[in-house]
């Protein structure tokens, strides 16, 4: 009876044994116009959509895309974990978001690290926002273009304490709001580095720190980008006194052919031009509501219909 009894239970163990890799996450996971997203995501049974390759990577892991397609379904892409999303091969990965919907909306840890790398992300004239970081720890952006929405290209909108937003050689184009929105209720640092955020229906690159309490801090770095063709401001930071304080930086930049170039609006606004251009604006730059324009007194600020408040100079060091 004993030697009867064992054995079903041996059989019942090597089930769930010869089960278990079925159900391992991966590390690298893989996406197709091929693939299937009843598969397993691995290279050799690559899955159909992101959103499957996502609930089959391990947090920390890495998605890849492996030739030109839409990869969203017609469906948010919602990412709730560190992880890496890539396009190695230079692939048309596109991203459709729904109607009145989101692209790719973020809500991740406090620690998390997303990154994505390729992605092209149209709105069509439907699509709310591109991409919407709502919590996690970092963003980064990078060789993506996010156009057509009805909103924001991208909405970093961050209630984590302390937040980081990174894109570099991105396209934001042709949004109905803003191209680029940094809209935390913390403390967040941004570096946008060869960025051109163009023909947006409000505004290029907005730094916004009325949503964040007093004790934070807010900075922002733009370098190599340029600002073009909006309707509203090229670059415009704002604040106002009892929330935190921001800084933004544009270096070897350019604010061209909008209604204003650059702006600092609110006490604790503080906008820094060194080796950058601002031209062709109806307002070159406005300091308004005690925030302060700021110059190194190596730009190139000329061509602009009028200009308001003071422009304060900088000592270089």
């Amino acid at each position: 009876m004993k030697v009867l009894t064992a054995f079903p239970v041996g059989l019942a163990l090597t089930a769930l044994l010869s089960a278990a890799p079925a159900q391992a996450q991966n590390q690298h996971s893989f996406v197709s116009s091929q693939g299937n997203d009843a598969n397993a995501c691995t290279l050799v049974a690559p899955c159909r959509h992101l959103q499957a390759a996502l609930t089959a990577t391990i947090a920390g892991g890495e998605i890849a895309i492996l030739d030109t397609a839409g990869y969203s379904g017609g469906a948010t892409i919602t990412i709730s974990q560190a992880v890496s999303i890539v396009n190695p091969g230079g692939f048309e990965a596109a991203i459709a978001p729904p109607n009145g919907g989101v692209g790719i909306i973020i809500n991740a840890g406090t620690n998390d690290a997303v990154s994505l790398r390729g992605l092209s992300i149209d709105g069509a004239g439907v699509g709310a926002n591109g991409i919407q970081f709502n919590t996690g720890g970092s963003l980064t952006v990078e060789n993506c273009i996010v156009r057509h929405m009805n909103g924001d290209g991208i909405g970093f909108l961050s209630a984590t304490a302390t937040s980081a937003l990174t894109v570099s050689n991105s396209l934001v184009a042709d949004n109905g709001n803003n191209g680029i929105t940094l809209q935390p209720t913390g403390s967040a640092t941004a570096v946008f580095n060869r960025v051109e955020a163009n023909n947006n229906g409000a505004h290029g690159i907005v730094v916004f720190g009325s949503s964040s309490a007093g004790t934070n801090t807010i900075n922002v770095t733009v370098s190599d980008s340029v600002a073009a063709g909006n309707s509203g401001v090229g670059f415009y930071n704002l604040t106002q006194s009892g929330n935190a304080p921001t800084g933004l930086t544009l270096y070897h930049s350019v604010a061209a052919n909008n209604l204003s170039g650059v702006i600092a609006n609110g006490l604790g606004a503080t906008l820094r031009l060194a080796n950058s251009t601002v031209t062709g604006n109806t307002n070159g730059w406005i300091a308004t509501v005690s925030g302060v324009v700021a110059s190194y007194g190596d730009n190139y600020i000329d061509g602009n219909a009028t200009n308001a408040g003071s422009l304060t100079s900088i000592s270089k060091q």
